[in-house]
């Protein structure tokens, strides 16, 4: 057995980035080898280095705008050479401010990238776990890997009782607006809400007289996929043959079916990490179906910033204008206690015990999960809350942010203040808008009065580690 499950190889001018990629991976469970953790003051360094890459079960080459370094080469090469006699994953890890299209050594382009660009989380961290464990991320959540088994919770569990009432409220509201859009902050565990409204949707009538074909449909994740990989991927989910080309040839065999008289529902998820100009291509083949077969068509979209982006930044001009769109609902008490009770063995937390950690969690799921898993190994209440401080995820969010020293700046103003303004739909400052879709910042007050705070002083501690 490996002695660490991945070897971070890479240029020491990205050493930042990289410190907080570690602490993003080992939130997920993967033992990192980071050599300034690694090598041992007086020994040979070379020796240790390769005694590093001889012990990882995969190795990351990470990459940013500075390129790959000549150490971070040598290692490469190595690695290399390593994964033709055995098999290991060499996996290429482009970071936060690397270009558009990042140059790549031929023997190391040849192989499926995962793009961070866009930070520590969603499903570039899912994706990198993946190939560092063999643990494949759940199709189309833009998330990490449904939690197993391993972790005390069931793989796919049923939605939360908050989100059994919110499907019920998105089929009700299907009735007259065929459009939908479902907007979830990052580290929602969507998975089982998901499974549920698949399986309501291939029953539910809308009032008609037959239930609508399902397709459940999620694009290519990464920024760079052209439209013939975008539409074809889209296309082969759709179980069109031969895949279309482009977003005309799309849009053109699902009006081939409604004008045949077949009824469809579509659920499109997982719009987040894929490609900007698919995406939009997409919603506008969405919206030309639905102006023409809307009686027809009944489209759900799941998504976070990029979907929202999409839905508001051109405001009338979108091609979503006529979707309604409705939030995620945040957790309760009563989801934080059917939570507990899914963990095996069940935990029974009294509705005390529940609004303890609500309060201090200020609802963000991953931390109610990370107390709730303390609580389970029989840690005392006060210290579950009290270890919520150092979420080594929150830290890498941050770590991510904070690389541009403009930031960085910010962060540390802002992290002294309560109140960071006035909630809208579309929030115009680009990096209060990032740390709203991070579930770092959430929307309090009466509706239509909404003002952006920080989620809870756990969040805020992050913060300032990494800003100071």
């Amino acid at each position: 057995m490996p002695s660490f499950d991945c070897f971070l190889s890479h240029n020491s001018k990205d050493k930042p980035a990289v410190r907080a990629l570690k602490l993003a991976l080992e939130a997920q469970g993967v033992r990192c080898w980071l050599d300034e953790e690694q090598l041992r003051p007086g020994l040979p360094w070379q020796s240790l280095l390769e005694q590093g890459i001889k012990g990882a079960g995969s190795v990351a080459v990470c990459v940013a705008a500075d390129g790959i370094g000549p150490w971070e080469d040598e290692e490469m090469q190595g690695a290399l050479r390593l994964a033709v006699h055995d098999g290991r994953a060499v996996i290429p890890v482009v970071l936060p401010g690397a270009p558009v299209r990042p140059e790549l050594p031929l023997f190391l382009a040849n192989r499926t990238w995962v793009d961070l660009r866009g930070g520590f989380d969603g499903e570039g961290l899912a994706r990198l776990v993946w190939g560092i464990t063999g643990r494949r991320p759940a199709p189309g959540t833009g998330g990490a890997p449904a939690t197993g088994p391993a972790d005390g919770l069931a793989a796919d569990p049923p939605p939360l009782p908050s989100d059994s009432v919110f499907l019920d409220e998105v089929f009700e509201l299907l009735y007259n607006r065929p459009t939908l859009i479902l907007l979830a902050q990052t580290d929602r565990e969507l998975n089982g809400s998901l499974t549920a409204l698949r399986e309501r949707a291939k029953k539910e009538r809308f009032g008609r007289d037959r239930a609508p074909h399902l397709l459940h449909l999620a694009p290519p994740q990464g920024p760079d996929a052209t439209e013939s990989e975008f539409f074809a991927t889209l296309g082969r989910r759709a179980g069109m043959q031969p895949p279309p080309q482009d977003a005309g040839a799309f849009e053109s065999r699902l009006e081939d079916r409604l004008a045949a008289g077949e009824r469809l529902f579509l659920l499109v998820s997982g719009l987040d990490s894929c490609s900007e100009a698919g995406r939009s291509r997409l919603a506008a083949c969405l919206r030309g179906l639905s102006d023409f077969h809307g009686g027809a068509l009944s489209v759900v979209l799941v998504g976070g910033e990029g979907l929202a982006g999409l839905k508001y930044a051109q405001g009338d001009l979108s091609f979503l204008s006529h979707a309604e769109p409705r939030h995620w609902p945040e957790w309760n008490t009563g989801d934080l206690m059917d939570q507990a009770r899914r963990f095996t063995p069940p935990l029974d937390l009294s509705a005390e015990e529940a609004l303890a950690i609500l309060t201090a969690s200020g609802g963000h799921p991953r931390l109610i999960l990370d107390a709730l898993r303390l609580r389970a190994k029989g840690r005392p209440l006060p210290e579950c809350i009290r270890r919520l401080e150092h979420s080594s995820q929150i830290e890498a969010q941050f770590s991510a942010i904070a690389q541009a020293p403009d930031q960085r700046r910010d962060l540390k103003e802002w992290l002294a203040r309560s109140d960071l303004g006035a909630f809208r739909t579309w929030i115009g400052d680009p990096l209060r808008r990032r740390l709203y879709w991070l579930n770092l910042l959430r929307a309090e007050g009466p509706a239509g009065q909404e003002r952006l705070v920080w989620r809870c002083p756990a969040v805020v501690g992050a913060g300032q580690r990494v800003v100071e």
